[in-house]
């Protein structure tokens, strides 16, 4: 009877866990960090992609090493082909035609789930998981760790290119997703808006003057978007925990509507994923940024 007992009292212990859990076939936990979760629909794991991967779009967007070594069946985009090269403004998104012509090529359908990486301390990937989200597709997830984190795991690289179909993605724009610059200039000093800088903090001081201007957006704080990746080994988000601990203490909280900004935009996509990972709806991100705010003598600066 006492090994019975011992034994109904381990099963009721285990389905308690599987009642209170709050992961669903959506979301799953990870061992990154400490005590992170991570939200399946924003950010995968090398373990969910080598399960899923023959059910997904994979594509790599580093610039170099795709013919070298890269994950099996993924397609090559470099982060470099979002940029419009006939845009006044420094890597402006391309339009909705050259994004939707692309990603055709790349066999992408509106239909399935796409995985993007980059090597796992670049804001590659998440330059085309903004431009994925902004022009329509709904299901659009980031590797954590990178391609760092799949060879450190042991995991199979490949050269050959899988053959695929021509995709029929359809683009259809989110337009308040990007903002422009009178945009950002009437959001100056509003109540419930945070403006924020995700470069470095010398650019933010205007000690890095990478435009014909200085310094920042004035009521902006600064969080560098590499603040929010593990600083030594693999190169992972750091705990949720953490993240939103960092972003609390400069008031960025998720009743304010947010606005990113960096010097060309692409290390605010990195910034748009984590915050979408912690559950921020109200989002935007000035395209534009420094290298329109900067190199325009009439936009108002802070600059110590």
């Amino acid at each position: 009877m006492k090994k019975q007992s011992v034994l109904l009292v381990v099963i009721l212990s285990m389905l308690a866990v599987l009642v209170v859990s709050p992961w669903t076939d959506k979301t799953m936990a990870s061992e990154i960090g400490q005590d992170v979760r991570i939200a399946a629909d924003i950010i995968v794991s090398t373990e969910w992609l080598q399960k899923n991967n023959e059910l997904v779009k994979v594509i790599d967007t580093r610039k170099n090493g795709f013919d070298e070594g890269h994950i099996p069946g993924a397609v090559h985009l470099p982060y470099t082909e979002l940029n419009d090269p006939n845009h006044p403004i420094e890597d402006y998104m391309i339009s909705k035609k050259d994004f939707e012509k692309k990603m055709r090529t790349l066999g992408v359908r509106n239909d399935q789930t796409v995985v993007v990486y980059d090597d796992g301390r670049s804001p590659y990937a998440a330059r085309l998981f903004l431009a994925l989200d902004y022009y329509g597709h709904e299901d659009v997830r980031l590797l954590d760790g990178g391609l760092t984190a799949w060879t450190e795991s042991g995991k199979e690289l490949a050269q050959d290119v899988d053959e695929y179909k021509k995709g029929n993605f359809k683009a259809s724009l989110k337009e308040k997703l990007l903002v422009d610059k009178d945009f950002v200039k009437n959001a100056i000093g509003k109540e419930g808006v945070v403006l924020l800088d995700v470069r470095s903090p010398e650019e933010y001081r205007g000690e890095d003057k990478r435009a014909k201007r200085g310094g920042h957006i004035p009521t902006a704080v600064n969080l560098e978007w590499k603040n929010t990746i593990i600083p030594e080994g693999i190169p992972y988000l750091k705990p949720l925990h953490q993240l939103e601990q960092q972003f609390e203490e400069l008031g960025v909280t998720k009743e304010k509507t947010i606005i990113i900004y960096c010097h060309t935009a692409l290390r605010t996509s990195h910034t748009y994923v984590v915050l979408r990972l912690l559950g921020f709806e109200n989002l935007h991100v000035y395209e534009g940024s420094w290298a329109e705010w900067g190199n325009d003598p009439d936009t108002p600066i802070d600059k110590p």
